[in-house]
């Protein structure tokens, strides 16, 4: 982590395993984020093939895979005492992702369409997450495998006068495979434990859309489009570890959605938008079905009963160009999120606590239990101050509230802080440099979500002792030489100044400085 800023970032002391006992242990450089290493390999091959100018087939294969890796912010929670750290271990097993796509396009003068495209892909993930507690001779293990398939049918651009459409259908079905293990790591004895989701489940999705552009005027476009989700979900719970109050959820939900909005240009150098829309979003396995620690003390429990939720969406934006010299943008933004899935208090079988993975926990289940809004507002410019050098900036505030379990509103948990950045570009023929700053404001006390305040250790503390999320900045530059036509050579410097800071809501503190080369042959 970078070297200017908050203390409480620190990694002052680890867990370490010696002859056999679980230790803790200083550390010799608070600055390493101890563990936090892993490897990963990515593997692709695309094949294409044009048999002539109206068809065209693409096949694409991919492979991804990582180590074992740890996950940081559980392994600097501290225990109920805080004079120590709740766990010994706690890290993903290897992320392995495969995906096989085919896609088909035809492109031509059809009676129905002018391009028509088809996407099928099969996929698979397998994870695995792993934690033990400090001197407990227990690692409780889960693992998925999650297949997924799925089927889009794309028709492009048919237009009739000045209408343009587009249409098309998707389908889409995931089946879960999960399992949980215990295993003693001194006996080695292993034996099957809560899982975490309800193994074998299955969640599928068909939707099909029809999106339009209406040029009513040569200065003055309508944009509207429908879409309409049908959304399955069949789920068996196994009673073996915990006695849920029930055995099976099958969730049956659809909604038709649906966007609407104009863009005008009242002068070729002035241009106003205005869009409304609908969001509609089903509850899916990871909602319903999943049993886990989601902070200190508390335990998430499945909730079968869970109804979609819906938002509703107004964007309103201004573009102005002078001249080609300086070009400002802007936009207000307002969403209201109907029946809005959060994680509250619960009762599993009237009791407020039960014993999760060896620790008495409070009970916790996402519930549809509140309605939130967020709004912001968008400024963006950009100068060109000659052929070589210009300028550009943006800024996004964002706010959003959402209803306690009393209709009294309270921080929420997902909106960001301020951001901006500032770029000063210089480019020619062969050489680009972007010389530029990020910013991140702050998240007081007092605006920050319930949830969060739980997590204080991932948070710096205020004058007051209170947990808060600082504002913080960094200094960068990128640029790139094109040596020859196939040859490029990139250069970048992160975090300059050598910040040591935290994106809010993050667990685990960003790199100090940093140096990037690379080179790059295209042929």
């Amino acid at each position: 982590m970078g070297q200017h800023g908050p203390d409480s970032y620190l990694r002052n002391e680890y867990v370490k395993r010696l002859n056999g006992t679980d230790v803790l242990v200083e550390n010799e450089n608070p600055r390493i984020q101890i563990p936090t290493g892993y490897d990963q390999i990515n593997l692709m091959q695309k094949i294409s093939h044009r048999p002539n100018n109206n068809w065209s087939y693409d096949l694409g294969l991919f492979f991804s895979s990582t180590s074992d890796y740890s996950r940081y912010d559980r392994l600097i929670r501290p225990n109920s005492s805080e004079t120590g750290l709740r766990s010994a271990e706690w890290f993903y097993g290897p992320q392995k992702w495969f995906m096989g796509n085919m896609q088909i396009y035809n492109k031509g003068r059809g009676r129905f369409y002018d391009g028509l495209r088809i996407t099928t892909a099969f996929q698979n993930f397998k994870e695995s997450r792993n934690d033990r507690q400090f001197q407990d001779s227990i690692r409780y293990t889960t693992k998925e495998n999650i297949d997924a398939l799925s089927l889009n049918v794309d028709f492009e651009n048919k237009k009739i006068g000045n209408l343009r459409l587009y249409y098309g259908a998707e389908y889409i079905f995931n089946k879960v495979g999960s399992e949980g293990l215990q295993t003693n790591i001194e006996t080695g004895f292993v034996e099957a434990a809560q899982s975490r989701y309800p193994d074998g489940s299955t969640w599928q999705t068909l939707a099909a859309y029809v999106s339009s552009e209406l040029k009513a005027k040569p200065n003055f476009t309508w944009l509207a489009g429908i879409r309409y989700s049908h959304v399955w979900i069949n789920a068996d719970f196994d009673t073996t570890f915990y006695p849920f109050p029930f055995d099976n959820s099958d969730l049956n939900n659809g909604a038709l959605t649906g966007n609407i909005g104009f863009s005008w240009f009242p002068k070729a150098d002035l241009q106003f938008t205005l869009n409304g829309a609908t969001g509609f979003r089903a509850p899916n396995i990871d909602d319903i079905g999943k049993v886990f620690d989601s902070e200190p003390g508390s335990v998430v429990v499945p909730n079968p009963y869970l109804k979609p939720e819906y938002a509703y969406n107004a964007e309103f934006g201004v573009h102005k160009n002078f001249k080609d010299k300086v070009v400002l943008k802007g936009a207000a933004y307002y969403t209201y999120l109907v029946d809005a899935l959060v994680r509250r208090d619960y009762l599993f079988n009237g009791e407020e606590e039960i014993i999760y993975n060896g620790e008495l926990s409070n009970v916790q289940a996402i519930q549809n239990a509140s309605n939130a809004y967020v709004y912001g507002f968008e400024f963006g410019l950009e100068a060109f101050l000659s052929d070589n050098f210009s300028i550009v900036s943006n800024l996004t505030l964002t706010e959003g509230t959402e209803e306690d379990e009393n209709g009294n509103d309270t921080p929420a948990r997902h909106v960001p802080p301020t951001f901006a950045d500032f770029h000063l570009i210089w480019r020619n023929q062969r050489l680009k440099t972007d010389l530029f700053l990020n910013y991140n404001g702050q998240i007081s006390f007092n605006d920050l979500a319930i949830s969060e305040i739980n997590k204080s250790y991932i948070y710096a503390k205020d004058a007051d002792g209170n947990p808060y999320s600082p504002s913080w900045y960094t200094l960068n530059l990128r640029s790139q030489y094109q040596i020859s036509n196939p040859f490029k050579l990139t250069f970048a410097i992160e975090n300059i100044t050598n910040q040591r800071y935290r994106s809010y809501s993050s667990g685990i503190a960003a790199s100090g400085i940093n140096f990037i080369l690379g080179l790059s042959f295209r042929f």
